[in-house]
């Protein structure tokens, strides 16, 4: 069977950091797990060959590339990529553009390959901000080496569609909980796995999933801490409420029990439950 993901380790290893993708990729080769529902490839520089490796019919791409966002050397960046339409043109008319991927990633590549109708119904870019990518060196930096086992287990997460929204429950329903009870307003990845059992590598990546999709927000310091945003705290209101609703009095939980109430408060304290009255 066809893999139903293409993941692309871009870079080039003569440029120090730049080679981030490629580790990355290396390492991805050689998991059981993403072997068997993805296909890795290496692409230095050269648009038109992930094109044409598009062709062969993918449903997801992944991207994995050293990218300057203006953070700390070695943060990560997992980020879903909207394409914009391009007018239909053939495959021919955009070889001579196709030179150099970095220039092309996501842009230009991607939407070659929107407009030849071959570009993946869900795109996403894994970068990685680097120390230094001007110099000719051989070799990661210290803190872009730390961070390619991280990258790997973050794009573990993007392959497993069902087990990702397992664990965005669970998280989302555990830190909903923590602040119902004025235990935590934000978390550590740490003070969670008192409550979860994950590899703090693989809990890293899932907590930085839900800041990415906008479920939770950073909190700055050493080590970073996470809190609910106001949609990850809608969600983990309902999904606590749908999970443990049955054991639950009314007034439980700091919660005056109505589902589109997010009050955090009991009983008549509520305000909603103040004006059903009057």
């Amino acid at each position: 069977m066809r893999p139903r993901v293409l993941i692309v380790g871009v870079g080039n290893v003569l440029r120090g950091d730049d080679g981030f993708g490629v580790e990355v990729a290396r390492r991805l080769a050689d998991v059981p797990e993403v072997a068997a529902r993805a296909k890795v490839i290496e692409s230095g520089t050269g648009g038109i060959h992930l094109v044409q490796e598009l062709l062969d019919g993918y449903e997801q791409l992944v991207i994995v590339d050293a990218a300057d966002q203006g953070g700390p050397p070695g943060r990560l960046y997992v980020l879903e990529v909207e394409v914009p339409e391009a007018p239909a043109t053939s495959f021919e008319a955009w070889q001579d553009e196709l030179t150099d991927l970095h220039e092309a990633v996501p842009s230009k590549v991607l939407v070659v390959a929107k407009a030849l109708g071959v570009l993946p119904k869900r795109v996403f870019l894994v970068g990685c901000q680097p120390l230094s990518t001007d110099e000719v060196a051989v070799g990661l930096s210290g803190p872009v080496s730390q961070a390619v086992g991280e990258a790997v287990d973050r794009i573990r997460t993007l392959l497993d569609p069902v087990e990702d929204l397992r664990w965005r429950d669970e998280l989302l329903q555990v830190m909903y909980w923590l602040r119902g009870e004025g235990l935590r307003e934000d978390v550590t990845a740490d003070e969670l796995r008192r409550f979860l059992e994950a590899d703090p590598g693989l809990l890293g990546a899932r907590l930085a999933q839900l800041v990415a999709e906008g479920y939770a927000d950073t909190v700055p310091g050493e080590p970073v801490r996470y809190r609910l945003s106001a949609r990850g705290s809608t969600e983990g209101q309902r999904r606590f409420l749908d999970e443990f609703a049955p054991f639950l009095g009314r007034e439980s939980h700091n919660q005056c029990g109505d589902p589109e109430c997010t009050c955090q408060t009991s009983g008549e304290a509520c305000a909603r439950l103040g004006q059903r009255a009057g």
